[in-house]
């Protein structure tokens, strides 16, 4: 693995860490605004809309410009976005750190795995899925540990993550210098070219709507949960609620690694069954009053986002054209947000109405039903590689 393979993995760890730090203080900046659940849900969910919007606007210009100025871009909004919540009066700039968070992703879901694939000098598809799926997993749980530790820590629990993030920011902007840019050259007919064959499209829905799913799952663990662990089973420590993300996406890289060598189709369906044992266990964990059955639920969590997220974007690396690669990994990405988005939508409504554990517990349940269906559908064939 080369020194630009990792300095991309490390880019694309920092602009996650970004959108992640806020994941426990939603909390604290309820009560510090004297706002609503309901806002603070839709603050979080504000993001994945976002971050749709800008992976379609996104999802040409890797192939246009190049990889490396779309990281450029990506870096200086994770930046801008870290100053919004720095600056944050009031919840209007929550929203505005949340759309330049979104804005970050968005350029690095478009030309992050592209050219991971790209500098890899094998060009290693599956190596480069996981360095991609690494980077974003494990962000997702350092840094909301992170801000949930420096909550309880420091004086400045709504500031000092941000500004920790922001040297981070720094330091990712300044390594790209030392990425080449990797974007192929393209002729006429590979831009009119058909980009999939009808069984690789096959396998590029199932990826997307797999990475949804088990994107949901643990995007839970930093937005909905922290609250249902403060207010059904009394854990209200900002460090306890980061600390329960931090499993989930410590397991799922670790989970990545253990799986790399089995099939795509194989490790997407067991991050789908996966996804049903987890939903169980988080549900059971409040009636058994258990915060010990929460954190296997963390575990269980954590191994089917990694093998699902793995085998998913192993399968879009692998069946995508280099003509249009960074246009799939744009609308792979895009699904994954709209299910995210769409699904915390609905329990940030539903618990105005009928409660927290019955609001996941309804949307929880439609989601295994789509989880059991697809991993029972998912193609047998996988196409050979573009």
């Amino acid at each position: 693995m080369n020194r630009a393979v990792l300095i991309v993995g490390f880019v694309m760890f920092v602009a996650m860490m970004g959108s992640n730090i806020p994941a426990p203080l939603y909390e604290l900046y309820r009560v510090h605004f004297a706002s609503t659940t309901f806002v603070m849900t839709a603050v979080f969910a504000s993001y994945p809309i976002a971050l749709v919007a800008t992976l379609l606007a996104f999802a040409r210009l890797p192939d246009r410009i190049g990889r490396r100025p779309v990281l450029v871009i990506g870096i200086i909004a994770a930046a801008l976005g870290s100053l919004a919540f720095l600056a944050a009066q009031s919840i209007a700039l929550l929203f505005v750190g949340r759309v330049f968070a979104a804005v970050a992703l968005g350029a690095f879901g478009a030309a992050g795995p592209p050219a991971l694939v790209e500098l890899d000098a094998a060009h290693d598809r599956r190596r480069a899925a996981l360095v991609a799926t690494f980077a974003f997993s494990l962000a997702c749980g350092v840094a909301p540990f992170m801000s949930g530790v420096l909550a309880v820590t420091t004086p400045w629990p709504l500031t000092a993550p941000f500004a920790a993030q922001l040297v981070l920011c720094v330091l990712a902007f300044a390594s790209l210098h030392f990425v080449p840019e990797t974007r192929p050259a393209r002729s006429g007919s590979e831009e009119r070219a058909a980009p999939l064959t009808p069984p690789a499209r096959r396998v590029f829905v199932a990826a997307m709507l797999t990475s949804g799913i088990v994107w949901w799952l643990a995007s839970l663990f930093i937005s909905i949960l922290p609250a249902f662990v403060a207010t059904l089973l009394g854990a209200r420590s900002p460090a306890v609620q980061g600390a329960l993300a931090l499993i989930v996406f410590v397991v799922s890289p670790l989970a990545q690694v253990a799986g790399r060598r089995i099939r795509d189709r194989f490790a997407a369906r067991a991050g789908l069954i996966g996804t049903v044992i987890a939903l169980a266990a988080i549900l059971g964990a409040v009636p058994a009053h258990s915060l010990a059955l929460f954190a296997l639920a963390s575990i269980a969590a954590g191994i089917a986002h990694g093998l699902g997220f793995l085998g998913a974007q192993s399968a879009v690396n692998r069946i995508a054209p280099p003509a249009v690669r960074a246009r799939l990994s744009a609308r792979f990405y895009a699904v994954t947000y709209v299910w995210i988005g769409a699904a915390v939508l609905a329990i940030g409504a539903l618990t105005t109405r009928i409660g927290l554990y019955e609001a996941l517990g309804t949307v929880a349940a439609i989601i295994s039903v789509a989880a059991l269906v697809l991993a029972a559908v998912w193609p047998r064939s996988e196409p050979a590689p573009a």
